[in-house]
C-alpha cells in the first residue's frame, strides 16, 4: 500500500475532487508525482498522505493504510525545552517515513490547535507539560468535553521535578497518561509508543 500508485483520475475519485483539482494541487501546491513515468501521470499514495498532512486537509479513510494509527504532538513554542521538543518533532517525522501505520503531525497550543484536531481527527495525542499546566489540562478539557474526540488517548510529557506535582490534575481533568521526559529521548519517546498499544 505504501508504494501504490494512483492515476489522477483515481485520485480525483478517492477525494471527491475533479481531476482539474488535483492537476492543480500538482501544478501550485506540490503534490509529488511519480517521475519514473513518462506517459501519464502518478501519485505515489504515501505522498497523498503526506500531501493532506500538510496542507491541513481531511485524510479520506479509504486511503489510510490498515491498522494505521494517527499520532498529534501539540507543544508550547515557549518552552525552555527545545532539545526534547525538536527531538520528539523529528522522532515522530522519522517515525512517519520509516512505517505507514503511523500518521504523525504536530502544531503548537493556541485557536489553531482545535481545528487541526477536527481535520486530523488523531487516535493519540501527545500533550507538551514541560513548562507548565496550564495549556495542556485546557486542551484535554476541550478534547474530552467534545463528543467526536472523547475517544483520543491523551498522554502528557513532563519533567521527573513536576510529574507528581501534576499528576493529579492532569488524570482528574482526563489525561489518560503522564509520563516524565528521561535524558534518554530515544528511549522516552518509544515508551510513549509502547505504552500506548502502538506497534513500533
Amino acid at each position: 500500500m505504501k508504494n501504490k500508485l494512483l492515476s489522477i483520475d483515481q485520485v480525483a475519485n478517492v477525494c471527491g475532487v475533479s481531476p482539474d483539482r488535483v492537476r492543480r494541487w500538482i501544478e501550485k501546491r506540490g503534490l509529488k508525482t511519480d517521475p519514473t513515468n513518462n506517459t501519464e501521470e502518478f501519485v505515489h499514495h504515501a505522498d497523498m498522505i503526506d500531501f493532506f498532512v500538510k496542507f491541513n486537509m481531511p485524510i479520506p479513510d479509504s486511503i489510510l493504510p490498515f491498522k494505521t494509527k494517527k499520532i498529534l504532538f501539540i507543544y508550547d513554542t515557549n518552552s525552555d525545552n527545545k532539545v526534547f521538543m525538536s527531538f520528539l518533532i523529528e522522532f515522530l517525522g522519522n517515525l512517519r517515513t520509516e512505517n505507514n501505520n503511523f500518521i504523525t503531525d504536530h502544531i503548537s497550543y493556541g485557536p489553531d490547535a482545535k481545528i487541526k484536531l477536527m481535520v486530523f481527527n488523531p487516535d493519540l495525542v501527545l500533550l507538551d507539560m514541560t513548562e507548565n499546566d496550564n495549556d495542556a489540562i485546557n486542551m484535554s478539557i476541550q478534547i474530552k468535553s467534545t463528543e467526536e474526540f472523547n475517544k483520543i488517548k491523551l498522554v502528557a510529557i513532563t519533567s521527573d521535578q513536576l510529574l507528581e506535582l501534576y499528576k493529579n490534575r492532569a488524570v482528574a481533568c482526563g489525561i489518560d497518561e503522564i509520563l516524565p521526559y528521561s535524558m534518554n529521548l530515544t528511549l522516552c519517546t518509544k515508551s510513549i509508543i509502547s505504552h500506548n498499544g502502538l506497534e513500533y
